[in-house]
């Protein structure tokens, strides 16, 4: 057997496949501390990752043989069989459609974003974050696709599945505005309404393919409502009055006329040059995520003469300037903040800022000033986090957040979102 230290503290340089199978296959884990197990964890999802792409590979390579049995030769056709997802449904006992979704990606991976692929097999990405890269490039020629999945996958193995889709999606819309700007418009026309009855005799009732910007006024609306009722003294939970509000408003209960001040507006991030109708960069929502420009600038329009809150960047991404059309403003700082850091900066956490805590990074008791270079977002779960046993956190830098978890490792979150 493998000495443990030795072992854990070389993983991360063995790379995925039969070396890290056989390395993995000799560690013992009752040996191993707390951070080492964390790293025996991850050497372990590289190695899933590793098969996941060979299986995809062997799958898809499956579609491609002629009929026979065990004693056929090894020949490829041309092209794959009409009916090639059946012999993998019937022997990884899949649902139809499973077995559908594993061999179309697998076509999508080897065929279109061979890139992603690669990155699989290293263990760079896993299976799920394969699969957002080929969602979020499908509707792309595949040069362009190829080319969008290039630039997302150094960042890719860092992001969460969430951060990724965002990333694409901004990326997607840059590399061709108008493309992307008539894919909405196409997609617009397919809005529906859908119901059901849920497992547990409730019901969903959900809208698809809305306006973004009407559907995030919309939802801010509803949280607005909520919030004003929960700080009347209401009982219920945030969700649930959410989704009661939502309720009444379609079902035309009596509601408050108006939320009260402080709350309903969409908050948008946006490129000058975009709202001054200069380019084509695409906005975001925040909570939501990236929208084309013409979004981003009909949610600007719409919220003129409202109570919204705005946030200005320049090309790069950086901030540039922020501000509040309330008639009560919160405090500079505060604002700021929020703008700057977006989402919660617990690693992976999108929980938008306006839902979110501000916190002193280091405590105010502990002579921490209240001032932006020492205030960072953090969601209820994670504020609570940050002050358990064993979590330290610091801001170098203003907007840069270095997180050390109770089993020792550190985490850096930067303001990107």
């Amino acid at each position: 057997m493998f000495d443990a230290d030795v072992v854990i503290g070389e993983l991360a340089q063995v790379p995925a496949g039969a070396e890290l199978a056989a390395a993995l296959a000799r560690v013992d884990r009752a040996l191993l501390n707390g951070f080492e197990l964390v790293e025996l964890a991850k050497a372990a999802s590289r190695q899933v990752a590793h098969y996941q792409a060979e299986l995809l590979v062997t799958a898809r390579e499956t579609a491609y043989c002629p009929p026979g049995d065990e004693a056929s030769p090894p020949e490829r056709t041309d092209r794959p069989d009409e009916y090639a997802a059946e012999e993998i449904r019937f022997a990884l006992t899949l649902t139809r459609r499973a077995a559908d979704t594993l061999l179309g990606t697998a076509y999508q991976l080897v065929e279109r974003i061979p890139a992603a692929l690669e990155a699989l097999r290293s263990g760079r990405i896993d299976l799920a974050k394969a699969r957002v890269l080929d969602d979020e490039t499908a509707a792309l020629p595949p040069h362009i696709a190829r080319r969008i999945v290039d630039l997302a996958l150094p960042a890719a193995g860092g992001l969460t599945t969430g951060q990724l889709r965002a990333r694409l999606r901004t990326l997607v819309i840059t590399a061709d505005p108008e493309a992307a700007a008539l894919r909405q418009r196409e997609a617009l026309t397919r809005r529906r309404v859908e119901h059901g009855l849920d497992p547990d005799g409730n019901a969903t009732l959900a809208g698809y393919h809305l306006p973004p910007d009407r559907a995030a006024t919309a939802a801010a609306r509803i949280d607005a409502l909520a919030r004003a009722a929960k700080r009347a003294g209401d009982a219920r939970s945030m969700d649930e009055l959410r989704a009661d509000l939502y309720l009444d408003i379609l079902n035309g209960d009596h509601i408050p006329d108006s939320p009260t001040p402080g709350g309903g507006g969409v908050e948008l991030v946006v490129p000058l040059s975009t709202l001054m109708g200069l380019s084509e960069q695409p906005g975001e929502i925040n909570g939501w995520g990236p929208v084309v420009a013409e979004i981003a600038r009909k949610v600007a329009d719409g919220q003129r003469d409202g109570s919204w809150r705005f946030s200005v960047t320049d090309g790069g991404g950086v901030l540039t300037a922020h501000g509040s059309m309330r008639r009560r403003p919160p405090a500079r700082d505060a604002a700021f903040v929020k703008a700057r850091d977006k989402t919660c900066r617990a690693p992976g956490c999108r929980t938008p800022a306006h839902r979110a805590d501000l916190d002193h990074t280091r405590a105010w008791e502990d002579g921490g000033p209240t001032t932006p270079a020492n205030l960072g977002v953090l969601c209820r779960h994670c504020h609570g986090y940050k002050h358990s046993r064993g979590v330290s956190l610091v801001q170098p830098r203003p907007g840069t957040f270095v997180w050390r978890t109770r089993l020792g490792h550190t985490y850096t979150t930067g303001g990107d979102g």
